[in-house]
């Protein structure tokens, strides 16, 4: 069942879900496409590379001018002690926009974006490169990135209404201060730019245009971080076993059978690790994060130590040869293993069952692909190559949800 509500209505999202427990938020600095994202495309660099096919305006400290530059001409920016130079050439000190006359003819190190780009100065003569642009431009570089070419258009619409929905939650609960919402990377959404753009993308975003997916009373509704990975393995696990957080009905564990079995990685293994390879690995991981196991004597064992109500391993417990013990939450157990694998193997998801051989340790019986919490996007993809439409793949990703338009 599709539930729409008015432009005037879209007060309903003036409050947010936030699963940590930070106060409730407003959308604001919208367009008629929606709210503005900052996409830090680089962070601290030292140079880029912009093309120029038009000149640009450029807006150093509030001083507003078009940028002289020759169509065609590629330039070198820098940062340095004094401001801003381009070619060598001063233009000015402080946070520096350019702002492309038409979409497209200002490139960063080769590639084209909408909106506008934002120069922020740090330290030791480093900037970031930060794109600023409506939510549903940067949704259109960001769908072919997150769906293969191929899949369905309903896939395509529900994965839109996803993106659109994290990508607002992550601006409206970003970190005071913070001169940027999202990366550009699976750390946030992948996204593309305008090279990344397809029919299909564009399809998918003109068809759901401010749609998003919220959760709660009716007249009461909030948007909530809407997670999604590529395969849940037949069972989708926690918001809180994944990454700690407070756990909601949309994204709680949820039992998706074979749904998504036509994915390549539904099954998968066994794998096998040296504990000596491992040990490396957990090592490394526990030294990038200030865990413990950065000082593991060697490994001895890896079990799980807990399951979801359908058999999801939610935790594991490391042994070492002291037998001293450490219990990670499934994705720091996935990401200790994945650490530093300098071309070795990779384990695929946390859903997996560890098997001890002596020398080695056998991950069997392995399902999926990713963290596995909120949406599965091979499960919408069958959905839609079934029959269901975007508001019904989207209501069966995130349970007791509910699909409104915000703008």
């Amino acid at each position: 069942m599709k539930f729409l509500i008015s432009i005037a209505a879209a007060v309903l999202l003036v409050a947010i879900i936030v699963p940590t427990g930070c106060g409730p938020k407003s959308i604001s600095n919208s367009t008629h496409d929606g709210p503005m994202v900052r996409v830090r495309l680089l962070a601290g660099v030292d140079r880029v590379n912009l093309g120029l096919s038009e000149a640009p305006i450029i807006d150093v400290g509030g001083s507003r001018r078009r940028l002289g530059v020759r169509p065609g001409q590629t330039v070198v920016l820098t940062y340095t002690d004094t401001g801003w130079m381009i070619n060598g050439i001063a233009v000015g000190q402080g946070p520096m926009v350019i702002e492309p006359a038409t979409a497209g003819s200002v490139t960063c190190n080769g590639l084209p974006y909408r909106g506008s780009y934002r120069f922020v100065p740090l330290a030791a003569g480093r900037f970031d490169v930060v794109n600023d642009l409506d939510v549903d431009s940067y949704l259109l570089g960001v769908l072919s990135r997150e769906l293969l070419p191929d899949w369905d258009a309903e896939a395509y619409k529900a994965q839109a209404v996803i993106a659109r929905t994290y990508a607002i939650y992550e601006v409206k609960t970003g970190a005071a201060g913070r001169h940027w919402d999202l990366h550009p990377d699976e750390r946030s959404q992948v996204y593309g730019g305008m090279n990344a753009e397809t029919d299909r993308s564009r399809a998918g975003v003109d068809a759901t245009r401010g749609m998003v997916v919220a959760w709660g009373a009716r007249g009461d509704e909030k948007i909530f971080k809407a997670y999604f990975s590529a395969c849940c393995g037949g069972v989708g696990a926690s918001v809180g076993d994944v990454f700690g957080e407070t756990t909601i009905p949309p994204l709680d564990a949820k039992y998706t059978g074979n749904t998504c079995s036509i994915a390549g990685r539904y099954n998968w293994g066994p794998i096998g690790f040296a504990k000596s390879e491992l040990t490396r690995r957990i090592r490394a991981w526990g030294a990038k994060n200030g865990h413990a196991l950065a000082n593991l004597s060697g490994l001895q064992t890896i079990e799980i130590s807990g399951t979801n109500q359908f058999h999801r391993p939610r935790r594991f417990t490391v042994t070492d040869t002291n037998g001293l013990q450490s219990v990670l939450t499934s994705e720091q157990m996935r990401w200790a293993i994945n650490a530093d694998p300098q071309g070795g193997p990779t384990v695929f998801s946390s859903f997996f069952r560890p098997v001890d051989t002596g020398d080695a340790i056998q991950l069997v019986e392995g399902h999926g692909f990713g963290h596995g919490a909120g949406a599965c996007q091979w499960c919408m993809q069958a959905r839609a190559l079934s029959g269901s439409k975007f508001e019904q793949i989207v209501l069966e990703a995130y349970p007791q949800s509910t699909v409104l338009s915000a703008y």
